[in-house]
């Protein structure tokens, strides 16, 4: 409003606007390059080329912070300082940061920190063992290979290369280990472990290497079989010979000689000491003089006997013709057969003796007897009521027992009565008892006995014997 001095009413209004406008501020992208991974600290300021109005920024005017990328590795200051700290792995990081008026926090703007940590170091492996031999039995075993990087963790790869030897059991293994860092940094190490075999052939046959045997029971070659630990086994040569003659006795040496395929050789020795004696060999064997059939008595010798010798009939009994022996009709009791073999590596006599019995002539049935008193006390005498004769079921195929006491009641009954185990031990076992399984008292009992039997005409027949039966204790 303006009113003239003189004339105070004298006056008139205007409106004046006045625009502000905010400092345009500029927040510019920043790279950051290390060539060491190791290199760690200060990288720079980010406000270095950012600008308020075409001016610098100074740190004291705008708030700073980071709104993405975070990492507890690398450190954003409020003055705009980029620090790494260590154990940064190599790599490309992206972060990105805000600036802001601390007079108009409205007033901002964002830029892109890219940090770029290069790592061109390999790892560095630890030791290897030095090239090494082990026997083709023995598993290769290689030791397992560490390394270490000085920015990253390391992978650890391998490949083994395996070249073959002269033969199966020889051959040589190349572990190379492979390590690689996160920069893809790589470095390789081997350790070779070479295989031989020098060991011969053993054998799985368990044998006796010395043997002292009459001439007359000298083993047969034992069959050797043949394994090899890493090689192939070659077919054995085998040889025998005798040593050490003498008129009395001899030893026989057998060798057996194995090679593998890689030429490892071995040897095998079996003696066996004989002694020549003619010691007479007693055999003992029997006969029925009711069997109508003949004997090869050369059936009778010991396995391996040979058959070129001659019998001789002792007993003079008539009854041998050759080897064969026709026992029919001999008398009873022992009958001696000499075998000679006239050999001069091994003069044998053996002595047969035959018994002469009547077994196979079958002989009647038994009678049925019942033994009428029993004292069942313990005392391991007469303790079951026995029936002879009962057992032999081809001539009484079939039987029932029943036991009454003096008033009539049936205190024991059975079918198929034996005397071992199916039998009368004076315990209550009736339809109708008066104690079951409990012990009789003594006195006079009633047995009944029905019997099915063979009669003259080969018929089944039944028969029934009863009486008393007296019970002590």
């Amino acid at each position: 409003q303006i009113c003239e001095i003189i004339n105070p009413i004298n006056c008139d209004t205007a409106t004046v606007s006045v625009t502000v406008t905010a400092p345009a501020i500029v927040a510019n992208d920043d790279v950051f390059s290390i060539e060491n991974c190791t290199s760690v600290g200060l990288l720079g300021s980010v406000l270095i080329n950012d600008s308020i109005n075409g001016n610098p920024v100074v740190a004291s005017a705008v708030n700073i912070s980071l709104v993405s990328g975070l990492n507890s590795n690398i450190q954003l200051d409020n003055l705009g300082n980029i620090n790494i700290l260590n154990g940064t792995i190599p790599g490309t990081y992206v972060l990105t940061y805000q600036i802001c008026e601390k007079s108009n926090t409205e007033n901002c703007d964002t830029a892109v920190i890219t940090i770029i940590i290069k790592d061109s170091t390999a790892p560095v492996f630890a030791s290897l063992p030095v090239q090494s031999t082990i026997q083709c039995s023995t598993t290769p075993d290689f030791a397992q290979a560490t390394a270490t990087d000085t920015c990253s963790s390391v992978t650890l790869t391998f490949v083994d290369a395996t070249v073959q030897g002269s033969c199966i059991g020889s051959y040589t293994i190349t572990r190379t280990w492979t390590a690689t860092d996160l920069a893809g940094n790589a470095i390789t190490a081997s350790q070779r472990i070479s295989v031989q075999d020098t060991n011969g052939p053993t054998t799985t046959t368990e044998f006796a290497s010395n043997i002292n045997v009459n001439c007359d029971a000298i083993p047969l070659k034992p069959e050797l079989i043949f394994t090899d630990n890493c090689s192939t086994v070659s077919p054995a040569l085998f040889t025998e010979k005798i040593t050490n003659s003498s008129l009395n006795s001899y030893s026989i040496v057998r060798e057996w000689s194995v090679s593998d395929s890689c030429g490892n050789v071995s040897k095998f020795t079996q003696i066996v000491n004989v002694t020549a004696s003619n010691n007479a060999t007693p055999i003992v064997s029997s006969a029925c003089n009711g069997d109508s059939s003949t004997i090869n008595i050369f059936n009778l010798l010991p396995e391996g006997t040979l058959i070129n010798g001659t019998w001789t009939d002792v007993d003079n009994t008539g009854a041998l013709q050759g080897n064969i022996l026709s026992p029919f009709g001999l008398t009873l009791g022992n009958k001696v057969f000499e075998y000679r073999i006239n050999d001069e590596m091994c003069p044998k006599s053996i002595q047969l003796t035959v018994n002469i019995n009547d077994d196979c002539i079958v002989l009647g049935c038994g009678n049925i007897k019942v033994h009428n008193a029993f004292s069942p006390n313990g005392d391991g005498i007469n303790e079951v009521f026995v029936i002879d004769n009962i057992e032999n079921t081809t001539c009484y195929q079939e039987n029932t027992v029943e036991i009454y006491n003096r008033w009539g009641v049936l205190v024991f009954e059975t079918k198929n009565y034996n005397n071992q185990t199916n039998n009368f031990e004076g315990i209550s076992r009736g339809r109708t008892t008066i104690s079951q399984s409990s012990g009789l008292p003594t006195g006079t009992y009633f047995y009944i006995l029905n019997y099915s039997a063979i009669n003259g005409n080969g018929k089944v027949e039944i028969k029934k014997l009863d009486g008393y039966l007296y019970l002590s204790k």
